[in-house]
């Protein structure tokens, strides 16, 4: 979030610090931590469950949040939603449309993190009020295949925050890849990087605040798909990300499927000073998923129950 020298308005500054631990994004303390850290929030339930190792394996409308190679696989169209609650109201919500157009996927994609009135404080700490804020994304997201088991995308991205009276915003871009070696078909390689972009800034009355910058990062791993028994799969994955201002995460997941539609999730975060295990499900068919995700958070911050659908036509 937004930073003035050392939060000189501190009840805003308070605010700041909660609404980015409640975003998982508690930086080390020898790293600048990075703003807008709702973009780094796993988005939908999914993705939340496998603890956000689906840069490798997400396809669909799905794909607009992590790697938009992955648009290349939609062939009509495709919607897709969800929301999550956590600390004190703290709300978390994404939406995208997506369709088969210039011989490729394209997506359009709103996502925001909102939250009930806050209190404000004065530097001793008497309370003189209350205010919201919210951070929000819009973006344009493209992928094609450019040759067998190759797909790629491009993605641009405007980023608006506000605390208070004050906000800023700014623009990013990201690209990503999927390969699906022919000569092992049940593996898939994924890389994205994103967020890459300009600085934004608060003005303050007295000048404009210290630079506020995007959590740029680079993800990249595999999934494999595991035949079983029943005409059962199991499909695993593992993946890393490293982001401005954080660690380097180590990510695994595991989804448990069947050909009913039903599926089990299980998800590890390593490295990860927010969240660890994470843990969902899914039921869908051709036309419709719906999917559950619990996540519990290590800082105090409550546990989240995250839903989120998708659906084809």
């Amino acid at each position: 979030m937004f930073r003035r020298g050392v939060f000189r308005r501190s009840g805003i500054g308070t605010a700041a610090l909660a609404l980015a631990g409640a975003c998982g994004l508690t930086a080390p303390a020898t790293a600048m931590p990075s703003g807008f850290a709702f973009l780094e929030v796993p988005a939908g339930a999914r993705a939340s469950a496998l603890g956000g190792a689906v840069v490798s394996s997400g396809s669909g409308v799905e794909a607009a949040f992590w790697n938009p190679a992955g648009l290349a696989t939609i062939e009509g169209v495709e919607i897709g939603g969800s929301h999550d609650e956590s600390f004190d109201h703290l709300r978390h919500d994404r939406f995208a449309v997506a369709g088969r157009q210039l011989g490729g996927g394209i997506a359009l994609a709103v996502r925001a993190l909102y939250t009930q009135p806050i209190e404000a404080r004065d530097d001793l700490g008497n309370v003189t009020g209350t205010f919201g804020g919210h951070d929000l994304e819009f973006a344009l997201g493209y992928g094609r295949t450019l040759t067998a088991g190759v797909r790629a995308g491009l993605s641009a991205e405007i980023v608006r925050e506000r605390i208070a009276d004050l906000s800023t915003g700014t623009w990013s871009l990201g690209a990503g890849i999927g390969y699906a070696p022919p000569s092992a078909p049940a593996l898939t390689l994924g890389l994205a990087v994103d967020h890459l972009g300009p600085d934004a800034h608060y003005t303050f009355a007295d000048g404009p605040g210290q630079p506020v910058p995007l959590p740029a990062g680079v993800q990249a791993g595999g999934t494999y798909a595991f035949g079983l028994g029943g005409a059962m799969g199991l499909a695993a994955s593992l993946e890393a990300r490293a982001a401005r201002g954080r660690a380097l995460v180590g990510m695994m997941g595991a989804e448990l499927s069947h050909p009913s539609g039903a599926a089990l999730r299980l998800g590890l975060r390593v490295n990860d000073s927010a969240s660890s295990v994470s843990m969902g499900a899914g039921y869908g068919s051709r036309a419709l998923h719906l999917d559950y995700a619990f996540v519990p958070y290590r800082l105090d911050l409550g546990d989240t129950h995250r839903v989120s659908f998708t659906a084809r036509f």
